[in-house]
């Protein structure tokens, strides 16, 4: 039978890449058999070409259990539910995991991250057959090289399973998709399956929190912070502490924050969590508009199309004082000439925080936000415009405020159709009529050329309007002097 080598395969790939011992292959394969209930089972010799991802091995696999009724229907969210059972099969336990990252943890860094994601990658929890899929390109701006990113990896709901979600009995478990009790989960009509999912714990703060890889990638080692418990978001000094406290033990990584108000915060905020990774962004290249020294302190003022504050200094405690004078100071900061109001009914100023080490010296980046919305702009005033939504309407989160883009997975076919309309000076299809006044602009720019890179940068420079939009002090002559005079009252606070 054919299933028979589908299984074996599988097998082979699980032990050359350290998922499993050779000598766990009958255990193994019985959790197979009993998965699949398969009833016979014969061990035979195949020839183990290897492969980078295993997505080529699981899918006759997946197939054989739909056929076998053993899920139904045949939609993207049922089949990622069975592939993860199955390459449970192959991932150790967690307390077996922490183990293995601790110990790594105390000597190399690196190492405890190598082999956590590495074994993310491999049990198919990071499905690289799809992140792979992603478009990604840098494009040059006036702030320097952007990175943009379209992303594919997120499978789109099947209206199958809308249906079954709309069906389904309502549920409170796990309470959101960064409970710390999605790891093992069996998955639901409206959550996804997560049974392969593995999580590593962190004191941060003398606080429980854990460390997971995204499945979805934005950047390479793209990784969620989340605490214990299920707590809303909240930016307090202790925030301050926890990220510091996080790359004093993964300094090749960095983590920041996402602001604790709707609009110009992520897209949980029910629950407690950062982001982070091994990733090199663009605002890291910024340039420095202003720098004051005070105290041991660094005070740089960025040029970027976000506010930006980066303190930076050798001592940790420095920082974190200083961070939380300047969030302080911000959240009460007014400037109705520049728009900015900080209360109404409710508090409209935040930050985005993101936290890194370069050497000995600790750097902190702090984005500052405001979350009013006005008649004109009910979306919010420091949101991405009405003319730009046709590319990003979504909230500018902490990936995006340190230059990378994520725009929707629409684009892709969206961009290919404004092409060949420019090439043939033709109509866009009306599906993708959204764009009709941004072709007029481009059919007016364009002169020939590259046309895939000409939308590129077309399309970065709408992303820089976004941030734009974002930024509560512009980078206009009036907006400089708006932000320089924030710079001088935060210098003030911070020398008391």
């Amino acid at each position: 039978m054919k299933i028979n080598k589908d299984i074996k395969l599988l097998c082979l790939y699980a032990i050359k890449e350290h998922l499993i011992d050779a000598e766990d292959s009958d255990y193994v394969v019985n959790r197979l058999c009993n998965l699949l209930e398969l009833e016979n089972y014969t061990d035979i010799k195949v020839e183990y070409e290897g492969v980078e991802e295993p997505s080529t091995l699981l899918d006759p696999l997946i197939d054989y259990a739909f056929k076998q009724k053993l899920f139904s229907p045949n939609t993207i969210i049922k089949r990622d539910q069975f592939e993860a059972k199955i390459m449970d099969v192959f991932t150790p336990r967690p307390s077996a995991i922490n183990t293995v990252f601790n110990s790594l943890l105390k000597d190399n860094p690196k190492e405890a991250t190598n082999y956590f994601y590495h074994l993310s990658q491999k049990s198919n929890y990071i499905k690289t057959s799809r992140t792979s899929k992603n478009i990604i390109w840098k494009s040059n701006t006036k702030y320097g090289l952007l990175d943009m990113t379209i992303n594919l990896s997120k499978p789109e709901k099947d209206p199958r399973d809308i249906i079954n979600s709309s069906n389904a009995l309502s549920t409170t478990y796990p309470k959101c998709l960064l409970c710390k009790e999605q790891v093992g989960f069996y998955g639901h009509p409206s959550k996804p399956g997560r049974t392969n999912h593995r999580i590593v714990h962190m004191l941060l703060n003398n606080e429980d929190f854990y460390l997971q890889y995204s499945p979805y990638v934005y950047y390479n080692e793209h990784s969620i912070v989340l605490k214990k418990e299920h707590v809303p978001m909240k930016v307090t000094i202790d925030t301050f502490i926890r990220l510091f406290d996080f790359v004093d033990k993964l300094p090749h990584y960095f983590l920041g924050s996402n602001a604790g108000l709707p609009i110009v915060g992520g897209s949980i905020l029910s629950h407690e969590h950062y982001q982070g990774g091994r990733h090199n962004f663009p605002i890291e290249e910024a340039k420095v508009i202003s720098e004051y020294s005070l105290n041991g302190l660094v005070i740089k003022q960025l040029y970027w199309p976000l506010s930006i504050v980066r303190l930076e200094s050798k001592d940790r405690e420095i920082v974190i004082n200083a961070a939380d004078k300047l969030f302080k100071f911000w959240e009460n900061y007014e400037d109705k000439a520049a728009g900015i109001i900080s209360y109404t009914d409710k508090p409209h100023n935040a930050i985005t925080p993101i936290a890194r080490k370069n050497g000995a010296v600790y750097i902190l980046d702090i984005a500052l936000r405001n979350n009013l919305t006005s008649k004109k702009f009910p979306l919010g005033i420091f949101h991405p415009h009405p003319e730009n939504h046709h590319i990003k309407k979504e909230n500018i989160g902490l990936i995006e405020v340190m230059g990378l883009a994520v725009l929707p997975a629409r684009l892709k076919e969206e961009l290919e159709s404004i092409k060949k309309a420019i090439v043939e000076k033709s109509e866009l299809p009306i599906e993708h009529g959204i764009h009709n006044e941004w072709l007029k602009d481009l059919l007016k720019k364009y002169n020939g050329g590259n046309i895939d890179t000409f939308i590129e940068n077309e399309v970065t420079e709408k992303f820089v309007k976004c941030l734009e939009d974002s930024g509560v002090f512009k980078q206009t002559e009036e907006g400089v002097i708006q932000f320089d005079k924030f710079i001088i009252g935060l210098i003030s606070v911070l020398g008391k």
